[in-house]
């Protein structure tokens, strides 16, 4: 853990989204936007690290006036809240068609990242509670050889399990079995398991903006809350993970902060402000 925190050493604060700034409500509390306002006013940036794209966390970006790109879809995308995209990684396309394959053979619910849009076969219940507070991009193919010709842009493929976390776990063995780790698997959130392209992550993203700012990975300062923030935490300068991070998450940070409910990081940075 670091011993003295000054606001003063880092040039990039990074934020996860669900569960670090943003609680059950999904909405941003007054007091936080108000701190990360001020935080603005002092000349440092700040952008937003989640496995979520453009559309599905627009309004936050706009509410919080982020100038920076932001590191989406869990680092295979960076784009502004303008949609302008400053970078793309895909899956290889042979991987996509194989994840469909495996994805169909044991019943699985597959999602699709592709830009703005996100692909499913069908809108089921056990997608929509995930994805019930998605208003726009979410597309359904009903079958997927209609987008079969979409495949080479894939940014990343998620299996979807909101009831039985087991099977996320099984549908794991079954990937790494056959992909022999060409393509990289995260999980996400206790709901979904992430087949991302090999080597990219939020770091990845990360490195670049602050490369963008003259900035090095020392003078990032990063919250998160679960286990795709992990290597975020460990690589910042500062790792913060909120009061009820997950295991893997708790352990990769510097320091513990107080609840997302709580709002933890506004407090923990209003603290570090105060202290100026």
């Amino acid at each position: 853990m670091k011993n003295i925190i000054r606001l003063t050493n880092y040039k990039l604060f990074v934020f996860d989204i669900n569960g670090t700034l943003l609680g059950d409500s999904g909405r941003l509390t007054a007091y936080t936007r108000n701190v990360l306002m001020r935080l603005k006013e002092t000349g440092l940036g700040y952008t937003l690290a989640t496995g979520k794209n453009l559309p599905g966390m627009k309004p936050l970006a706009d509410e919080l006036e982020i100038d920076l790109p932001m590191v989406l879809a869990n680092g295979s995308i960076l784009e502004d809240r303008h949609g302008n995209f400053f970078k793309k990684h895909v899956l290889p396309r042979e991987k996509v068609v194989q994840t469909v394959a495996l994805a169909e053979q044991h019943n699985k619910d597959l999602v699709m990242y592709i830009d703005d849009s996100i692909y499913l076969k069908t809108l089921t219940e056990n997608v929509l509670q995930v994805y019930n507070d998605v208003s726009e991009g979410l597309i359904e193919a009903s079958d997927w050889d209609a987008v079969r010709d979409q495949f080479g842009a894939v940014n990343k493929c998620l299996v979807v399990d909101a009831y039985d976390r087991q099977n996320l776990f099984d549908m794991e063995i079954i990937f790494r079995e056959a992909f022999h780790g060409v393509v990289d698997l995260l999980h996400a959130s206790p709901m979904l398991l992430e087949v991302m392209p090999k080597g990219i992550s939020k770091v990845t993203g990360i490195e670049r903006i602050a490369s963008q700012l003259g900035a090095a990975m020392n003078e990032v300062m990063a919250f998160g809350n679960y286990d795709n923030d992990v290597e975020m935490l460990q690589a910042a300068g500062l790792g913060a993970a909120v009061a009820d991070a997950s295991p893997a998450a708790a352990a990769s940070a510097d320091l513990i902060i107080r609840a997302c409910a709580q709002d933890g990081p506004a407090r923990f940075l209003d603290e570090l402000m105060q202290s100026r």
